[in-house]
C-alpha cells in the first residue's frame, strides 16, 4: 500500500464520539490513529454516519470538524477541516 499521508500517523486507542445533526445525534467510535490532518476510526456500523461531523476524542478539549475520506466496512478515514 502506498503511504499518502503528509504527516506520520500515531497509533492510539482512544474513545471518540461522532456528533452530527441539528439534534446533536451522537455515535461512539474508537480512534485508532491520529495525525495533525486526520484520523482512523472504527464504528459499530458506518450506516447513518454523515460525510461531515464533529469528533470529540477522550482526553482532548477541542472537537474537530471531520470529513470522511474513505470507508471500509466499519472503518473510516477522516480528514480534519
Amino acid at each position: 500500500m502506498i503511504e499518502r499521508r503528509k504527516e506520520p500517523r500515531v497509533s492510539v486507542c482512544k474513545r471518540g464520539v461522532i456528533k452530527f445533526g441539528a439534534t446533536g445525534t451522537e455515535t461512539v467510535c474508537s480512534v485508532h490513529d491520529l495525525t495533525p490532518n486526520g484520523a482512523g476510526l472504527s464504528v459499530i456500523s458506518s450506516f447513518g454516519v454523515p460525510r461531515s461531523f464533529l469528533l470529540a476524542v477522550d482526553g482532548e478539549t477541542a472537537m474537530r470538524h471531520c470529513k470522511v475520506i474513505w470507508t471500509e466496512g466499519r472503518r473510516l478515514g477522516v480528514a480534519f477541516e
